[in-house]
């Protein structure tokens, strides 16, 4: 851990329990990127979309109560929502296949405006059950159901059915920004994330000692039954995520229960294995993807197996010098590599993918066809990395040049049926 904070991948706390007793925990770092305050353990930090594990389990424990099925359709909790809430259930809404979009962030500063816009919804994305999108909808009208059912807030709720009876004592929910438990987001420059101006309200804020013993209250059977519990794991796809993240079985047992979160520059892993008794809790402020990296190292440890400390994140590290002048992303990542070689991820095309495509969003298609010669470059026995160079020089309009690259693609990656696809559209084009 102490190598991983020296290398730039993990500014926050950590928790670790075995067989019911913790046997490591530590905080690394700052509280915000002024460096003028260290995290110390009753650090509060937004755990993402880890949040919505709460309104689940409180959705299973009103059905438990007989007052709701997981069935209903939202149209009983009189929302006065359009047509299509007569064929959306509780159940889509726990399993993100409802069908409803993403939240339009532009027009949406709070619960009020989203039920706006819903409201405007003439037609789902898809008929709901038949697909699966991630949005934070599906999470709001749980909660709405929460409040309509159990005649509370849904902060209320949780308070008192859940954070109480787990002993989440120093949990806040929705804390003020200038609360000084509260850790601020900050990137890799040590510049804080600027305050949001969206009021969502009923978000957990916990402590790494207020995870673990949520963790525990919800493996345990203290706040609802194992086969509540499992059911919150099923998911529209392996890929796809479930109410409470992912969870691994076996002969319909629990053994694994992982769980990612993040909201700007904040990040949250959660790591349950049942068979070992093994609790990971990481929580940062300083985002840079490598918690669940890390997980896998700790567990690796209390085996006595070999393990890796994670690496930096070029992507991180060099994608705004890319934004300004891609030119001086360029050196930057050259001069990076020949002196911290060991420091940061350079073992495959990954990372510089990654800035091209970002570059490809904010439509500086030139800089991405720059970014993604030198990966080919790099990495010349990448179909993948020749496919993206491909990619951009057909939005660039380079025709001959994208499908040049799409040739060599496919012949690194015989498999590669986009290339294929790709090739057929280009001759064709080439013709006319």
């Amino acid at each position: 851990m102490k190598v991983s904070y020296e290398r730039g991948v993990f500014n926050g706390n950590i928790l670790v329990a075995k067989n019911n007793k913790i046997i490591y925990q530590n905080e690394f770092g700052y509280s915000d990127g002024s460096k003028s305050k260290e995290l110390n353990p009753n650090s509060i930090f937004n755990l993402g979309s880890i949040g919505k594990e709460f309104n689940a389990v409180a959705i299973m424990m009103l059905k438990e109560k007989g007052l709701l099925n997981l069935e209903d359709k939202i149209s009983k909790f009189e929302m006065h929502l359009p047509e299509w809430s007569n064929t959306i259930s509780i159940n889509h809404l726990l399993q993100y296949t409802s069908g409803l979009p993403r939240v339009n962030w532009r027009n949406v500063k709070n619960e009020k405006d989203i039920f706006v816009d819903l409201s405007k919804i003439k037609q789902l994305k898809f008929k709901p059950g038949s697909g699966y999108t991630y949005s934070i909808n599906n999470i709001i009208l749980q909660r709405k159901i929460i409040e309509k059912v159990s005649g509370m807030s849904f902060i209320d709720f949780v308070q008192s059915n859940i954070l109480s009876p787990s002993n989440m004592k120093d949990a806040l929910i929705d804390p003020r920004s200038d609360n000084p438990q509260l850790a601020t987001p900050f990137n890799n420059d040590f510049i804080n994330d600027k305050p949001m101006d969206i009021e969502i309200t009923g978000w957990v804020h916990p402590t790494v000692n207020d995870m673990y013993n949520w963790i525990v209250s919800l493996h345990s059977g203290k706040l609802i039954s194992e086969e509540s519990l499992n059911q919150l794991f099923n998911s529209f796809s392996e890929s796809s995520e479930a109410a409470l993240g992912g969870g691994k079985f076996k002969n319909n047992k629990l053994l694994i229960h992982q769980h990612q979160g993040s909201s700007f520059n904040y990040e949250s892993f959660i790591h349950y294995n049942a068979k070992e008794d093994l609790v990971i809790v990481l929580m940062t402020n300083n985002k840079n993807f490598k918690l669940r990296e890390i997980a896998e190292s700790i567990e690796n440890i209390s085996k006595g197996n070999s393990f890796l400390i994670p690496q930096k994140s070029v992507y991180l590290t060099i994608r705004q010098k890319c934004y300004d002048d891609v030119n001086e992303g360029i050196q930057l990542y050259k001069t990076l590599k020949k002196n911290y070689p060991d420091t940061y991820n350079f073992s495959n095309e990954t990372e510089l993918n990654r800035v091209g495509y970002k570059l490809v969003e904010k439509n500086q298609i030139e800089d991405a066809i720059e970014i993604f010669t030198l990966n080919a470059h790099l990495f010349p026995k990448s179909s993948n990395a020749f496919d993206s160079l491909a990619e951009a020089y057909g939005l660039f309009g380079m025709t001959s040049e994208s499908l040049k690259n799409y040739k060599i693609s496919l012949r690194l990656n015989p498999n590669n049926t986009n290339a294929k696809k790709q090739i057929e559209r280009l001759k064709e084009s080439l013709k006319n």
